[in-house]
């Protein structure tokens, strides 16, 4: 089985004022697991083929070299895979966690300096585990070079390409704080202040946007309601390390409303992670609505099973809400539901040993919800709102004033219109979006407002799926 993951290049330009234009390009990659090897399909298999994710493309190294990055705002820390990487040059490790796209060459960059031999040492979530050095070089976005940017070089990997850590510089891997990207673009001229907001449109679209510096009024609808950030279930103080809000509570609705399920209450810290596919939430809550949905799980692999059926009329009429101080966000059932398997389904389907585990499905798919204790989290207070839920959610991400701005997402739409955001505003500006989409109507919109001059740069970036914890 080949599986491609479409690319969307990162482009960006420093306007002097006004609307930044942004370009795009889109590459097929080839991310094949190791079914391709095999006579029948196994637990392993079924696991590698989850790879994925919201990626961008921008060049390292003078002259540039164009590496793709997964886009992660559960991470702080930019890396790239080197040439001479573990994982990159072994075609078994390849095999059991997916074939290396690009890769760094720190010979042909005149402008690299490793500032922290075997510096660099990273664990994620879902246990994957990455090492290195620092180094110093040249990023380069569009034209745009923000120089003697720290990044992790990998020599020892199980990612088939880098990631882009869009968190807080507190939350870097290194033993000391370091300017990030988002950091140096501020101090280099290119924003005005250290903000982003991130729109990752619905499950059927293969793009999204990534605005650095700036919101898009076109891409949500009715108002943005600010919430506070707050520290983390692994913080030891209440300094805010990662975009963690306050989640008060979560209702599922079924199609004849009087059938909802019937939740216990849940009121946990929630941190926005683009780098994960899915939601973790207590077990508690989890459980219950594997019963309601007959979501099954097989030993040995961390997916949570759901009948494809559910994308389609099976689905219908069934949503989860969450809610948190002054909005909520509603998740659509077929949002819910991932085809992570569309290439295989006929060999899961007619396997001896899983046949059994999906007798009576069209399909199996993913869902799009777990059990955070099946990640060693047994905190009733921890939740983690990854891809799933964040395509159902515009976000604005203001690291300067430690907030969050969220609405509900105006989705497959190209309209846009830009606002800056300024370093001297402590409030996000006040803005309203599209009055309604197609699928959602929850807030009453008002007046829209026109960008004004905007010092931005721009993303646009391209959807797989994937089940990775970052």
């Amino acid at each position: 089985m080949r599986s491609s993951i479409p690319l969307l290049s990162l482009a960006a330009t420093c306007a002097q004022a006004g609307v930044v234009s942004v370009g795009f390009s889109r590459q097929t990659v080839d991310h094949s697991s190791a079914i391709t090897k095999r006579d029948t399909l196994d637990l392993t298999a079924v696991n590698n083929i989850t790879g994925g994710g919201y990626y961008a493309e921008f060049d390292i190294g003078t002259p540039g070299q164009k590496l793709s990055f997964l886009l992660d705002t559960g991470s702080s820390d930019t890396w790239v895979n080197s040439v001479d990487t573990d994982l990159c040059n072994s075609d078994e490790l390849q095999a059991e966690n997916g074939f290396c796209q690009e890769t760094f060459k720190p010979s042909d960059s005149s402008t690299f300096e490793v500032v922290a031999k075997g510096g660099f040492d990273i664990t994620y979530l879902d246990g994957r585990h990455i090492k290195g050095d620092y180094f110093n070089d040249t990023v380069t976005i569009d034209g745009k070079a923000i120089k003697n940017q720290k990044l992790g070089l990998a020599t020892k990997s199980v990612r088939p390409t880098g990631i882009m850590g869009l968190g807080f510089d507190t939350n870097v891997a290194a033993p000391r704080k370091y300017p990030t990207i988002l950091d140096n673009m501020v101090s280099q001229g290119f924003i005005d202040t250290a903000a982003f907001s991130l729109y990752l449109n619905d499950l059927n679209a293969d793009s999204g946007t990534i605005l650095f510096g700036g919101i898009d009024t076109k891409k949500f609808v009715g108002n943005l309601s600010t919430l506070p950030l707050v520290a983390d279930f692994q913080s030891t103080s209440d300094n805010v390390t990662s975009f963690t809000v306050k989640m008060q509570g979560l209702t599922v609705n079924t199609k004849k409303g009087s059938d909802d399920v019937k939740l216990q209450n849940i009121n946990a810290n929630a941190i926005l992670d683009s780098g994960s596919t899915i939601c973790l939430l207590p077990d508690s809550q989890v459980q219950d609505i594997y019963q309601a949905f007959d979501i099954r799980t097989v030993s040995g692999v961390n997916v949570p099973f759901v009948d494809c059926a559910y994308a389609k009329s099976k689905g219908d009429g069934i949503s989860f809400d969450f809610a948190f101080k002054d909005k909520t966000i509603q998740v659509a059932m077929d949002q819910m539901v991932v085809n992570s398997f569309a290439s295989v389904q006929d060999q899961i389907m007619n396997d001896p040993q899983l046949s059994q585990v999906f007798d009576g499905w069209e399909g199996a798919c993913m869902f799009g919800i777990g059990s955070a204790s099946d990640y060693g989290v047994d905190d009733d207070s921890f939740a983690l709102l990854g891809d799933t839920f964040l395509r159902s959610a515009y976000v604005v991400y203001d690291l300067a004033n430690q907030q969050i701005g969220i609405a509900q997402s105006n989705i497959d739409t190209s309209d846009s219109n830009i606002v800056s955001l300024k370093a001297s505003d402590t409030a996000l500006p006040s803005v309203t979006g599209v009055s309604s989409s197609e699928t959602n109507d929850n807030d009453n919109a008002g007046e829209r407002l026109h960008a004004g001059p905007a010092l931005m740069v721009s993303a646009m970036v391209a959807v797989g799926v994937a089940l990775f914890m970052m």
